[in-house]
């Protein structure tokens, strides 16, 4: 009975401390570009692609493939801020 209560509560406090972490709110709305790119991984791509077709291909562990193969991609989006009357009249669904 004690160990279970002991579980319980252990699992409780390790849910609270890491819900803590994670921005919410306000806070996520004013945060600067580095807080919010604090927790991101960067997208990876394979530039030889893998030649193994059906059944071979669908039953490939992923932790069996070497890592030496792939490579990070940054994506950069540049935007021209626009101002006045361009940007009331701006149709978002058209960028």
């Amino acid at each position: 009975m004690k160990r279970s209560v002991l579980f319980i509560t252990i699992m409780m406090v390790s849910v609270l401390g890491y819900s803590q972490t994670t921005l919410k709110g306000p806070k996520a709305k004013n945060a600067t570009a580095s807080e919010l790119a604090a927790n991101s991984s960067p997208l990876t791509f394979s530039p030889v692609p893998n030649n193994l077709k059906g059944p071979k291909r669908k039953n490939q562990k992923v932790w069996k493939q070497s890592k030496s193969y792939r490579k990070a991609m940054h994506i950069r989006k540049e935007e021209e801020i626009l101002k006045g009357p361009k940007a009331k009249n701006r149709k978002v669904w058209k960028d």
